[in-house]
């Protein structure tokens, strides 16, 4: 198709163009002699005026073309050395049973209508490879990073049209304890399929500990709860003791029943904490007769007792998503030990710690325990005034207080009616909460690029995950600072707000779905919601108590890992003057109760949280199975300062080698809670996948090309203009 992008009147340019044609053929025929060489430089000059008519019109041909966009299809095959488990030497191991799925008809049919790419992945994902180079590749890998996996892979694809996902893995994440992520909501269908025949564990006993839960940071004088899942597979029935030792003491004994057919059960016990220290906890089943993997019947974990000063108190109303993921922001805090309550079924408040004499009560002894307080969804009955006069009292005093957005805050009797009112950074309330059809665009102010809650490594704040709501049309306070804003149909809308009341502070979150960073397909690089939190409770708490000069920090990236496994161990010696600090090293006392130093190297270390300080570090491999305690030494300006000691358990097997069924349970729902399907057996993947139907897009493309300043148009005028120059000058012509 020929387009012309001229702006002037076509016929206006027709009438300049005839005009100009029959003005130099006027002009040849009244003043040259008639002859054959006037006649050419005539017949030139008009073939290059036409020309340039041609290029006056700014023509240019549009050229269209359809093509079909095939969807995606995804196999995600785990490459860890799990794959090569078997139950039986009869039985082909799990990495034969995916290399026979990847060889079935199934692969063809979908290949005609979809692109099928297969990612290896272990401890990571790998990058796609077609599905005849996936027979090159070999289960070799160390760990199981599936949940890790699954979310990359969504990250990767986000917009693009994926019709499904085919999971050839056995589904043992070395990293998840438990299942429950699996019902996490997906982008596009999962598909699943056991890599080993049903029930071919039956006939082996084996009994393990799955889990062990318990709060790894407490104060002295009070009790906590450890939460332990215990399972066991073969030919059981009779009950099994589940033994608690502390410091290889039995504390406690209790009886539970597995199921014949195999399955788990969960156990409390309650720990007492009388004095400080780091103590360890072991849970222990003993073996089963003719069981021979006695490996998994034990998980230990370390407990640090302390006189906490850095209290946090936080009460919700109703449990609601905020404060489910909240929760386990604030219980994985190392900077403060949390107290969290909520509103149970009988309207009263419920949590806390057993043991302690905190209560929800907020009077002004209790108060005095904590350095911030965080308020969930209460309304200000539910608060009440009494409550609420104590919270102002504390914030006059140098506490912090954070509110949470939610209709009860937020509402018409929200927390503005009661004594906060005054001190809160907003000073009209908000109104009702707005919810689009789409998610809100999320961007930080110029406020939040120099404050603590967004401190560190600003490439990791270039993407802030969208919100699903907001409450709009709040005014601020004189001294208010916005740190987050959200873009609505209503304009930009303050999301996160911030301000400094007598000697503490105050922070307000106008959204009560700032839990939806955690789901963001950002959120397994870099951690907004558990960043976000970190950093602002960091910056709450008092300047004094943030850096104690003269002291060092010792920090362990994790307190469980398996045989083999590596530990990194950071050091932050606190000194206002860098020079001040000489050696740092770090002592471990080893199972067998060896102490060994080891220098650490200065390094730059980047926290959880996303936070960096310039310190020591000093990666550990364990060989050894046990309790290991960690303590730091470092010299500064010239005394020596010792850090309190961190402990990490090494557990005595590889989980990749360890014997375990298939996660059947765990793969049939990730199918089921993402729209996808679950196989019982290879033929019926095949017969499934062959029978998918698949939607292909079509998307139309143009391209333009001038053909008005083409090479060829550019050479055509001047050769015409050039070759009617010589024939005048031959002529002797002016």
């Amino acid at each position: 198709m020929i387009l012309f992008e001229h702006t002037v009147p076509l016929w206006l340019l027709a009438v300049v163009l005839v005009l100009g044609l029959l003005a130099g053929a006027w002009s040849a025929w009244r003043h040259l002699p008639r002859n054959l060489g006037n006649a050419a430089i005539t017949v030139l000059y008009l073939a290059a005026l036409a020309l340039l008519g041609w290029c006056l019109l700014l023509p240019g041909r549009k050229e269209t073309v359809t093509r079909v966009i095939k969807p995606r299809f995804l196999v995600m095959l785990d490459t860890s050395r799990s794959m090569t488990l078997s139950p039986d030497a009869a039985i082909s191991n799990r990495w034969t049973f995916a290399r026979q799925a990847l060889d079935l008809p199934w692969v063809r049919a979908v290949s005609s209508e979809c692109e099928v790419e297969v990612f290896p992945f272990g401890a990571e994902l790998g990058e796609s490879i077609p599905p005849a180079a996936a027979a090159a590749l070999e289960p070799a890998g160390a760990s199981t990073r599936l949940r890790d996996a699954l979310k990359e892979i969504g990250a990767r694809f986000n917009g693009v049209n994926v019709a499904g996902a085919l999971l050839l893995t056995d589904g043992l994440d070395t990293q998840e304890a438990s299942a429950e992520w699996a019902s996490e909501s997906r982008p596009f269908p999962l598909y699943g399929v056991p890599l080993e025949p049903a029930d071919a564990w039956k006939n082996d006993i084996n009994l393990h500990v799955d889990t062990v839960t318990t709060p790894k940071r407490v104060s002295a004088g009070w009790k906590t709860e450890l939460k332990t899942s215990v399972g066991g597979e073969g030919r059981l029935g009779a009950a099994v003791s589940v033994q608690i030792f502390k410091d290889g003491v039995l504390q406690e004994e209790k009886p539970t029943q597995i199921p014949p057919g195999g399955g788990s059960r969960e156990l409390t016990f309650e720990l007492d904490h009388p004095d400080t220290g780091i103590f360890n906890y072991r849970v222990f089943i003993p073996p089963a007769a003719g069981e021979t993997n006695t490996n998994d019947n034990e998980v230990a974990v370390s407990v640090q007792v302390t006189d906490a000063k850095n209290r946090l108190l936080y009460v919700e109303g109703v449990p609601r998503w905020e404060y489910k993921y909240l929760k386990r922001a604030l219980q994985a805090n190392r900077q403060a030990a949390p107290v969290i309550f909520h509103t149970g079924p009988d309207g009263k408040p419920q949590g806390g710690m057993r043991g302690s004499p905190v209560t929800a009560d907020m009077s002004p002894d209790q108060l005095a325990l904590f350095k911030i307080v965080l308020i969930g969804n209460l309304t200000a009955a539910e608060l009440g005034e009494g409550r609420a006069k104590n919270l102002v009292d504390f914030v006059d005093a140098g506490g912090s207080l954070v509110l949470l957005g939610g209709s009860g805050p937020w509402g018409t009797n929200g927390l503005h009616r009661t004594a906060l009112g005054p001190i809160l950074p907003v000073r009209t309330p908000p109104k009702a909460a707005l919810a689009g059809e789409k998610p809100f665009p999320v961007r930080l102010t110029d406020a939040a690029r120099a404050h603590p809650a967004f401190a560190g490594d600003a490439a990791l704040w270039e993407i802030v995950p969208p919100i699903l709501t907001v409450f709009p049309g709040a005014s601020l306070a004189p001294a208010a600072e916005v740190l987050a804003e959200a873009d609505t149909p209503q304009g930009a809308q303050p999301v996160i707000v911030t301000h400094r009341h007598g000697q503490g502070k105050v922070v307000v979150l106008l959204t009560d779905s700032l839990w939806r960073w955690q789901l963001s397909p950002e959120a397994a690089r870099n951690r907004p919601y558990v960043r976000f939190w970190g950093q602002l409770i960091s910056s709450l708490l008092p300047k004094e108590e943030e850096l104690a000069d003269g002291g060092v920090d010792l920090f362990s990236d994790q307190d469980q890992i398996f045989l083999g496994g590596e530990v990194v161990l950071t050091a932050r010696a606190n000194s206002k003057d860098p020079a001040d600090v000489g050696r740092v090293q770090v002592r471990l006392t080893l199972p067998d109760g060896r102490q060994v130093p080891y220098a650490m190297s200065p390094e730059a270390v980047t926290t959880a949280t996303g936070s960096s300080f310039q310190g020591h570090a000093y990666r550990f491999n364990a060989d050894t199975p046990g309790l290991y305690k960690a303590e730091a030494e470092a010299v500064i300006a010239g005394a020596t300062v010792r850090s309190d000691p961190v402990a990490f358990h090494v557990k005595p097997f590889s989980p990749e080698t360890n014997p375990r069924p298939v996660r059947a349970d765990l793969l049939e729902a990730l199918s089921t809670a993402s729209g996808g399907r679950y196989f019982q057996t290879l033929a019926d993947l095949d017969a499934g996948l062959s029978a998918l139907e698949f939607q292909t897009r079509e998307e139309e493309t143009s391209a333009f090309n001038t053909l008005w300043r083409t090479w060829g148009v550019i050479i055509a005028i001047m050769l015409l203009f050039t070759a009617a120059w010589f024939l005048r000058k031959s002529r002797n012509m002016p």
